[in-house]
């Protein structure tokens, strides 16, 4: 067993087995893992937790070094201004590692993140990386993000990354009626991020084409795919 790290406060030592993170606390040590219907686990890639579930890696890591490139290179890709004062939803929250980047940025007032899975939830707050979410300017919110924004106010967010799971674990997350409720919630010439990976090309899918053509019937312009993100960027004129 190897020591991985210690929270901010030295309340938690974090150690490894090179397969599993365990978390001990006063002597007692807990194993970061759980079943919930699926099999959920942190482990390290590159030195940097991540999520698991059912054993499918849950963060893009090709051509990145560790996760937390892959949401620097998201968050500079939203153009934030330094003097923006704004709001951002990020919809999919996870282990919280780009709503934490977002909320770093000097033109963000404000982050809201939304999380569905309590396993996922319960997993962040174990998270050695993810002890910043709590901080006064993110706002994590538990339930279905598709619930949740139907409470936001219209013209409420001038960014919003939107990362959800692949289209066969939440087919909501990708239609006409979802994205409609982001364009009601962007203010003018916001601009999103929309992660829609590689799957499904081999099927006779093209999952980035169909999100395109959606995110345009909602109204969205300059829409442009980037491969190395595997995601799209778009602005509500």
């Amino acid at each position: 067993m190897k020591e991985y790290c210690k929270s901010s406060d030295g309340s938690i030592t974090y150690t490894t087995d090179g397969n599993f993170i365990y978390a001990e606390k006063d002597g007692i040590s807990i194993r970061l893992d759980l079943f919930d219907r699926h099999y959920y686990k942190l482990r390290l890639y590159n030195n940097v937790p991540i999520l698991e579930i059912d054993g499918i890696r849950m963060q893009l890591v090709k051509d990145f070094k560790t996760p937390l490139d892959y949401s620097k290179a998201v968050v500079k890709g939203l153009q934030i201004p330094k003097n923006a004062n704004a709001s951002l939803l990020d919809t999919c929250m996870g282990l919280g590692y780009t709503a934490i980047e977002a909320s770093r940025q000097k033109g963000v007032k404000l982050v809201t993140t939304c999380e569905i899975s309590d396993a996922v939830f319960t997993l962040a707050k174990w998270n050695p990386l993810s002890e910043t979410l709590w901080n006064k300017n993110i706002v994590p919110m538990k339930g279905d993000v598709v619930e949740i924004i139907k409470n936001f106010d219209s013209s409420m967010f001038s960014f919003i990354i939107h990362d959800p799971p692949r289209f066969s674990h939440a087919p909501q997350l990708y239609s006409l009626e979802f994205y409609k409720e982001l364009k009601r919630i962007c203010k003018k010439q916001a601009r999103i991020f929309n992660y829609v990976g590689s799957v499904g090309k081999k099927k006779g899918r093209n999952i980035e084409k169909e999100v395109e053509k959606k995110l345009s019937v909602a109204g969205f312009k300059n829409i442009k795919y980037v491969k190395k993100l595997q995601g799209i960027f778009a602005t509500l004129p």
